[in-house]
């Protein structure tokens, strides 16, 4: 009685339909023109997502005091494209103004363990802490929880608009 799973024994030289060409038939070049157009896109994907992987390192605490410590930033709100100025002051406040609706918020900064930039607003109970990184066009991308939040567009020493 044979097993119907003993294993035949090959020779080193393929016969009928054990050759690979038997196995795999040439392409044709409809085919060919149609795997290319779908290895094409994904590969185009592969490289956006790889060098969007590329970008700088986050700031340490030391280069975020120096950042932001005493000075002033245009910022914007990724959500909405909405604009703000944000002054940080040496001693720890943080004033934001946003253009439209001006409306006007006061707390505290400071930077934890971990390298973020903290905000704790007044009235609130749990700060809002961003790792920050330099982008190529000199903005900083201010990210919480892996999601880019909002950029500090352009820097400027001292409390440039009296907030």
């Amino acid at each position: 009685m044979s097993k119907p799973y003993a294993s035949k024994q090959h020779s080193l030289q393929p016969e009928g339909r054990n050759r690979a060409s038997d196995r795999w038939p040439a392409l044709k070049p409809a085919s060919a023109i149609r795997r290319w157009s779908i290895v094409a896109p994904l590969a185009l994907f592969a490289a956006s997502v790889v060098s969007a992987g590329e970008e700088s390192p986050p700031l340490t605490a030391e280069e975020l005091e120096t950042l932001v410590s005493g000075k002033t930033a245009e910022c914007r709100k990724e959500k909405d494209q909405s604009q703000c100025v944000t002054f940080f002051s040496d001693e720890g406040r943080v004033v934001q103004v946003l253009a439209d609706p001006e409306d006007r918020k006061d707390g505290r900064w400071f930077l934890d363990d971990a390298d973020r930039l903290c905000i704790l607003w007044d009235g609130r109970i749990k700060p809002l802490c961003f790792v920050v990184d330099r982008q190529s066009d000199g903005t900083y991308r201010m990210v919480k929880n892996g999601r880019h939040l909002s950029s500090m567009t352009a820097l400027f020493d001292g409390n440039r608009d009296g907030l």
